[in-house]
């Protein structure tokens, strides 16, 4: 569906946040030293009473992905352990409020700048945001709050037939910055507006960031605190598919004989598929991930939603640019004897470039980690209310071209001289935080490997353990139950199905991440599309759980025939691994359906919406 789709849901209010208390912290954390005194003792006796040692190729590595994956629930409850919600104070008038001024420097209403970042997004998009932002309101007449449009697709009306982005900038009276190159994808494109313009606050909008009025009174008090560098708020999408009844998505998806199924289960047409289909609701995410990160510092900018401080960018630009001058002078000396370090030293300052923003695919995180780590012990602050609106990826092959973007960045980061977990300056707490976070897309490595293993003892009949007896599920089931204890505690709320889905689901996109950073190394930035444009090709992105699927259904059917043959060897072991099979379907089911979700289901959503509406 081409244009504005998302007007419809122009009404729909963002979420509350949750409200943390010391009695749920408190909770959360006995739950948590139980569940991790029993994961310990749990795979305590694994290694030393259940490693099957006449298959250690399938038993060790078993072993291995169940520690890996307990030690990323402890990064988890690390990360939960506790909340810091700070209060919102009045929004600042006076640079003298946020900076310390040098002495005979006079003081003056403080400036905030409005960064619309934009490359190929279609102008009614574009349009609406800008708009948006004119409409932002401040209590102080005499602050000045300049919005700028950063166009990195060169559409300033010099080409027939493209938008005129220009154009827009001076319909709505805003400024309009244009560049030469697209070096160094948003972020040379936010570098390039940093030295045209001077707030000392700057806010860093997408093309479909659409700020609420209230927005910059709600985020600039935080920086009467003189080390706050980054201030994040929620990016909530609005447009989230709002699912379709069974029964019409059984018709659409498989003609008459689902129309005949639809009949056949009861209540079907109350029963909504498809809601939130791709798996991206940000909401746990900003609500409960980030936002715990704020009592250990940690909480890194997510681009978009952002208010940044000014001098802060500034100073991290010129510690890059001279730890880049520093490092062009050390590989020089290598080669050259008698170089003149002084005269080289000022000759680089002219070339080397200022770059306040880091040049990467994921310049939003390697900032945060730049900033975090620098001496001056810069602070962040993940805010709790929703403030801004943006649209979500409509399309499964938009969905996996964002978060494989994600994914990239971060494995990138992972494995270069800037990975936070040995960077100088961070705390302890801050290393875990960001450590759970690449973690997660290590998490691969491992998830497979659950995921497989129940195919490898259908076909193989090699159990991974040397029984699954009765001492295994007396410590198995304790230890699952607690899990889910202490996530349900965690989030206190939140939705967590569709999140654990994609995140289980997610393998395959996040082993091509690593593959492509550490064998190919060309990662680079991809637009996340605004368009509707749904793929008849998404087979590439789920032929390996189509293949699970396939594969479990043959490994049962040819067990269960050695069963009626009598011929099994161990019932207790086909069983556990049905039970795990069970488990891993409904966990990748849902990434597979939203592989085949289609305009027509689309279409259908929207139009279920506007029934309910009325």
């Amino acid at each position: 569906m081409e244009g504005k789709y998302y007007q419809i849901f122009e009404d729909r209010r963002p979420y509350k946040p949750s409200q943390f208390s010391l009695w749920k912290d408190s909770l959360f954390q006995i739950a948590a030293v139980v569940f991790i005194f029993v994961g310990a003792d749990y795979l305590y006796w694994r290694w030393n009473h259940s490693i099957n040692w006449d298959a250690k190729w399938i038993s060790l590595p078993l072993f291995w992905a169940e520690v890996m994956a307990f030690i990323g629930s402890v990064l988890t409850i690390i990360n939960y352990w506790t909340h810091k919600d700070l209060p919102i104070e009045k929004p600042v008038h006076y640079l003298s409020e946020i900076e310390t001024l040098s002495e005979g420097q006079p003081d003056r209403p403080i400036k905030i700048d409005l960064y619309i970042a934009t490359y190929n997004e279609p102008l009614e998009i574009v349009e609406d945001t800008v708009r948006d932002a004119t409409r932002v309101t401040y209590p102080y007449d005499d602050v000045v709050i300049n919005i700028h449009l950063l166009d990195d697709g060169h559409r300033d009306g010099s080409k027939a037939g493209v938008e005129n982005f220009k154009a827009l900038a001076e319909k709505y009276g805003v400024n309009y910055i244009v560049r030469d190159n697209n070096i160094g994808f948003k972020a040379g494109n936010m570098n390039n507006a940093f030295y045209q313009t001077d707030g000392d606050l700057i806010v860093i909008l997408d093309a479909d960031t659409r700020v609420f009025p209230d927005f910059l009174t709600h985020t600039t008090g935080y920086f009467r605190n003189r080390n706050m560098g980054w201030i994040q708020t929620p990016q909530w999408f609005y447009d989230i598919p709002p699912g379709v009844p069974l029964n019409e998505y059984l018709q659409i998806k498989y003609g008459i004989a689902g129309k005949i199924v639809g009949k056949l289960i009861p209540f079907s047409h109350k029963y909504l598929v498809g809601k939130n289909v791709f798996g991206t609701d940000p909401e746990l995410f900003y609500d409960v991930i980030l936002r715990r990160r704020n009592a250990a510092n940690a909480a890194f900018s997510c681009g978009a939603g952002s208010v940044q401080r000014r001098s802060a960018l500034a100073a991290l630009a010129i510690r890059e640019q001279h730890e880049n001058i520093e490092k062009i002078i050390k590989e020089r000396k290598k080669k050259e004897k008698n170089i003149n370090e002084e005269k080289l030293r000022q000759k680089l300052k002219n070339e080397v470039p200022l770059r306040p923003f880091v040049h990467h695919i994921s310049e939003d995180i390697l900032t945060s980690i730049m900033l975090h780590s620098d001496a001056r012990k810069w602070q962040s602050y993940q805010h709790p209310n929703v403030e801004c609106k943006m649209l979500s990826p409509q399309s499964f092959d938009i969905f996996i071209k964002q978060f494989s973007r994600y994914a990239e960045g971060t494995i990138d980061i992972t494995f270069s001289k800037n990975n936070p977990v040995w960077r100088k300056n961070m705390s302890l707490r801050q290393r875990l935080a960001y450590l759970e976070t690449i973690w997660s897309y290590l998490s691969p490595l491992w998830l497979l490997i659950f995921v497989l293993y129940p195919i490898i003892f259908f076909f193989t009949l090699i159990p991974p353990l040397k029984a699954f007896s009765f001492d295994f599920f007396i410590r198995i089931v304790p230890f699952l139950m607690l899990n889910v204890i202490v996530t349900t505690l965690g989030n206190w709320g939140k939705p967590t199905k569709r999140p654990e889905q994609f995140y289980q689901a997610g393998f395959w996109y996040k082993l091509q991440a690593m593959y492509k950073v550490l064998f190919k190394g060309n990662i680079k930035f991809n637009v996340t599309s605004k368009n509707i444009k749904y793929s008849q090709s998404n087979l590439k992105h789920v032929w390996p759980h189509l293949a699970i699927f396939i594969l479990t259904f043959f490994g049962i059917v040819y067990n269960l025939y050695l069963m009626y043959k009598g011929t099994h060897p161990s019932y207790s072991a086909f069983f556990a691994n049905i039970f795990w099979s069970v488990f891993t379907f409904y966990l990748i089911s849902p990434y597979v359906r939203a592989a085949y979700w289609n305009e027509k289901l689309f279409h259908k959503a929207i139009e279920h919406y506007q029934k309910r509406k009325k």
